[in-house]
């Protein structure tokens, strides 16, 4: 878990200047880190359809893999090489809504629930414009398996796939491993 938690805790240590830093590298997404917009930019009171599935998407994806993050405001599309790369910010309108609507969603997400997702809100503004960070750790009680439609995902270089026969065998036979931190 260390490259997502590596990349989470960076995006909170330097703020908006993280998220400068992806539009002007032109930060490809990678085995661990997605961008999304919010379907309605954080206008609505609850989350939509759109920005639950993608959330239900990627907590099967990263918890049945090795965990990522998802920087939630930076429009994201393919460029000449084909590469998904973060383009443009497009911030969320109320930021500390938006997070509480996506921790209020993540139980309801997969089967089981991921209970280490973690989201942090990055305020830009007084108004309340900002981004959402997520991490989604790798979980030791993966498979995870999206709510609507069923389907476990696995992450893919920059996608979420749907996980091979074989890979999920594998990980319906996988035992449990303990967390340990370092001293």
């Amino acid at each position: 878990m260390a490259r997502c938690r590596d990349i989470f805790d960076r995006i909170k240590s330097l703020g908006e200047r993280a998220i400068d830093e992806f539009i002007e590298q032109r930060a490809s997404e990678e085995l661990f880190l997605d961008f999304k917009r919010s379907s309605n930019n954080g206008s609505s009171v609850t989350l939509t359809d759109i920005d639950r599935k993608n959330l239900s998407k990627a907590i099967s994806g990263f918890g049945n893999s090795e965990g990522g993050v998802i920087v939630w405001g930076i429009d994201c599309s393919r460029d000449r090489d084909g590469a998904d790369v973060a383009k443009e910010k497009i911030s969320i309108e109320n930021v500390a809504r938006f997070v509480a609507n996506l921790q209020g969603a993540v139980s309801g997400c997969t089967i089981p629930p991921h209970s280490t997702v973690e989201h942090y809100p990055l305020e830009i503004d007084p108004s309340g414009k900002g981004y959402a960070v997520t991490l989604i750790p790798s979980s030791v009680y993966a498979p995870h398996q999206t709510v609507k439609p069923p389907q476990y995902y696995i992450r893919a270089g920059s996608d979420f796939v749907p996980t091979p026969h074989q890979v999920l065998a594998g990980m319906f036979g996988r035992r449990p491993q303990p967390h340990t931190k370092p001293y």
